[in-house]
């Protein structure tokens, strides 16, 4: 039978106690959840990616909740973009038309890391940074969802060269919960390898940790060298996703 969650708390207990769903997930719920044997879904906005809608649960549960949805017309009619527990993608499918879109990874650090060789060239970034900030994600990491001072609470950091030069950079930024989220970690390619990335991440992770007691970040699966980096430095309690854009958005 289909069920409604409209309170936060009630929400992570179905979800067997998720850390994203503690942390990603805003209190209160602005629009309730809907429920289905193990399966949920929920709206979902981030700072760049409005109108989505949130599957988490086993395949066949999360085919059964969305068919139900979808006959019940409780799919929001604005919706523009899937994220689904990985796995359940080709149940999502047989009911949605879904265009392109990649795999990715949530996790959180809830302890802060030991400082690591490098840390002591990080450096605060402002917004007269910010020409510097975004000509090297362009360069570095042109798929980031990273927006220099687009939005409040950001506290960029990075590195600069010899000479200089813009190097590294990152930024910890509250996500819609409330709750510090790293975005944005580039190094410039002549620098990779150089422990940049880890110092950036590490002072960034401290902060965070230090402040709220929980930071939160999101990476592409295929980066297997910032997989490492991220559970080196105590990053855990995984969360593999794959996001989809609507055919039709």
């Amino acid at each position: 039978m289909l069920q409604e969650i409209s309170h936060h708390e009630e929400l992570i207990g179905f979800g067997g106690g998720s850390a994203f769903l503690r942390w990603d997930v805003p209190a209160p719920l602005s629009t309730p959840a809907h429920c289905l044997g193990e399966a949920l879904a929920l709206p979902r906005q981030t700072h760049t990616r409005p109108n989505g809608l949130l599957l988490m649960g086993p395949p066949d549960d999360v085919e059964s909740l969305l068919a139900v949805m979808v006959d019940a017309a409780l799919v929001p009619d604005a919706l523009a973009r899937v994220t689904v527990q990985r796995g359940s993608l080709d149940a999502v499918a047989r009911h949605l038309p879904l265009a392109d879109g990649n795999d990715w990874e949530w996790l959180c650090a809830t302890q802060p890391p030991p400082t690591v060789a490098g840390e002591a060239r990080v450096r605060v970034l402002g917004p007269d940074d910010v020409a510097e900030i975004r000509a090297l994600l362009a360069v570095a990491n042109p798929r980031t969802d990273a927006r220099p001072f687009e939005h409040p609470g950001q506290h960029w950091v990075g590195v600069r060269s010899d000479d200089g030069g813009l190097v590294a950079c990152g930024v910890r930024e509250p996500n819609l919960a409330g709750h510090p989220h790293l975005s944005g970690i580039t190094v410039h390619q002549a620098e990779r390898g150089t422990g940049l990335g880890l110092a950036v991440t590490a002072r960034l992770t401290c902060d965070g940790v230090s402040e709220s007691g929980v930071c939160t970040l999101g990476m592409y699966s295929e980066n297997a060298v910032a997989r490492r980096v991220y559970t080196g430095l105590g990053y855990g309690d995984t969360h593999e996703w794959s996001s989809r854009r609507l055919a039709t958005a």
